[in-house]
């Protein structure tokens, strides 16, 4: 008979219920805020205040920072064309497809986002690891289906197969090196840049098609 684990129990162990009914909108403002700073500096009380609910409710229900945030990340899910990959006629345009994507509101408020993520991954482990596994390596793996899918369609030379592994880590490799250096922005020109000099160059495919 399996026996009951007292570490997982969420919650108080008596009292009344959390009221779960407001916790998409906690979770979107907190996504909201680390679009504004960077995960150091943001702050439950900050959150509370936002969201017009009582430091005591949020401390009840998330008891650190790095519990809200991680609560966060897992509720925003995972990139959509890791089920649905885009279709629109050439690998450029599927490439471009997922960096304009609306998840997660958008490739601007998307890479802000990240950005405030990027401190948090160094201080974090439990957030490293949700980052990588809720948006790394879903990226990844989209990168991959659509340049294997390239190949396959002949728009990519059959050569080029056993590249396509490296080439599909390339671009999130690259934003991630940009935000964890602290430097220059991770903007949409970014990314076609990579998609353009870097992975279809790489292919052949030097010229935007």
């Amino acid at each position: 008979m399996k026996t009951h684990d007292p570490a997982a129990t969420t919650g108080p162990r008596a009292g009344r219920p959390f009221d779960h009914s407001g916790d998409e909108l906690i979770l979107t403002i907190t996504l909201d805020l680390l679009a504004e700073r960077d995960y150091e500096r943001l702050t439950l009380d900050e959150v509370a205040v936002r969201s017009g609910r009582a430091k005591t409710t949020l401390y009840r229900r998330w008891a650190t920072k790095e519990h809200l945030v991680l609560a966060a990340v897992r509720a925003a899910g995972r990139p959509p064309e890791l089920d649905r990959l885009p279709d629109l006629g050439s690998v450029r345009a599927d490439l471009l497809a997922v960096v304009d994507s609306a998840w997660l509101g958008g490739p601007n408020r998307r890479s802000s986002i990240f950005a405030g993520l990027a401190s948090a991954t160094r201080s974090s482990e439990r957030l490293a690891d949700a980052i990588r596994s809720e948006v790394t390596q879903p990226y990844v793996e989209i990168y991959r289906r659509l340049l294997h899918r390239a190949v396959d369609r002949g728009e990519i030379a059959a050569r080029y197969a056993e590249s396509v592994p490296v080439l599909a880590d390339v671009v999130p490799a690259m934003s991630t090196h940009r935000l964890n250096s602290g430097g220059e922005p991770v903007t949409r020109d970014f990314y076609v840049s990579v998609v353009d000099d870097v992975v279809l160059a790489a292919v052949g495919l030097d010229q935007a098609v």
